[in-house]
């Protein structure tokens, strides 16, 4: 089985849980950024896309690389993941992150959590950080973000488990 693992980073956390992705999968793994994927699909049995998500919106990249390849994605074993603070539960969520038509073929769509990595934010976030940690309440509430292990593992074994039925 070929397997392609496209994604969009920022400041890497999007890679790092790539690579945890490609560590759970068996057979030829490809490792790929959207920025820098100009190659067709055809070679590859499934396809996992996975990008970080900034004010609401993932990484302009991922969506291009989505749209681009629409057609082709329709026809693999697919999988989907944000990089992203917001829990997968969160109603509505996912759905404003990727096409609709490629949310619905989906083996599995999730959120697999993230870190923070203040020191490569440009200053406009840090300070935003910085400020919101000073509200009242805020800090009570606030956990730094993690990487869901557990939600990778799933997403690696949806979209397995669907090859495993198809043959």
């Amino acid at each position: 089985m070929r397997t392609l693992i496209v994604y969009g980073t920022k400041y890497g956390c999007t890679r790092k849980c790539a690579e945890l992705l490609k560590e759970r999968l068996f057979g030829e793994v490809c490792l790929q950024n959207a920025k820098s994927y100009r190659g067709s699909l055809k070679e590859y049995d499934a396809v996992f896309i996975g990008g970080s998500v900034y004010m609401g919106k993932i990484r302009g990249e991922v969506s291009c690389f989505c749209r681009r390849h629409s057609k082709e994605l329709l026809k693999k074993r697919l999988g989907l993941f944000a990089c992203c603070y917001t829990p997968k539960e969160t109603e509505g969520f996912l759905e404003t992150l990727f096409p609709r038509e490629l949310l619905g073929h989906a083996a599995y769509v999730t959120a697999v959590g993230g870190e923070m990595h203040y020191e490569k934010m440009n200053v406009v976030y840090r300070k935003l950080f910085q400020s919101l940690k000073k509200i009242d309440g805020f800090r009570e509430g606030f956990q730094e973000p993690q990487i869901n292990l557990e939600e990778i593992q799933k997403l690696a074994d949806a979209v397995l488990n669907k090859a495993n039925r198809e043959r």
